[in-house]
């Protein structure tokens, strides 16, 4: 299963990048943390490419965000 099935790029990348600023983390400090390139999070953020749900899932642990925080309404 792919995450393209839950999420619009963009609103994945906005949502990462707000919990980010939340936890006063930049794209390094995130990269550094979940072990992903600087360069993908980027991508995220800007909703260039979507993160596996591997990935997300990492993310997501990082930001002390929930899973479910960064699906669709």
């Amino acid at each position: 299963m792919t995450i393209k099935k839950f999420m619009d790029a963009k609103k994945l990348g906005k949502r990462i990048k707000l919990a980010r600023v939340e936890v006063d983390m930049t794209q390094a400090d995130l990269a550094e943390a979940t072990e992903i390139l600087q360069k993908s999070i980027s991508r995220y953020e800007t909703g260039q490419s979507l993160p596996t749900l591997e990935t997300l899932e990492k993310i997501a642990r990082t930001l002390k965000k929930s899973f479910a925080y960064f699906l669709d309404d």
